[in-house]
């Protein structure tokens, strides 16, 4: 993989990141008439899963820049 194909895979790591955590807060939580509670769960660990992936990907360039 070339250098600049770490940072798009990245931005798109971090794109999906925010989406998740973003649909996360715009679906919301409630609270159903016999006291469950209703709400995308699944998508918090998606959101920091692919942004810790997004984390790893930005390592891995700065690591690979670096050498000669």
């Amino acid at each position: 993989m070339s250098k600049e194909s770490y940072l798009g895979l990245s931005l798109v790591f971090f794109v999906l990141s925010g989406g998740c955590l973003f649909g996360y807060h715009l679906i919301g939580a409630s609270v159903d008439t016999e006291g469950l509670l209703i709400e995308p769960f699944a998508l918090i660990p998606l959101g920091w899963f692919f942004l810790l992936l997004g984390l790893v990907t930005i390592g891995a360039y700065l690591w690979i820049s670096k050498k000669p």
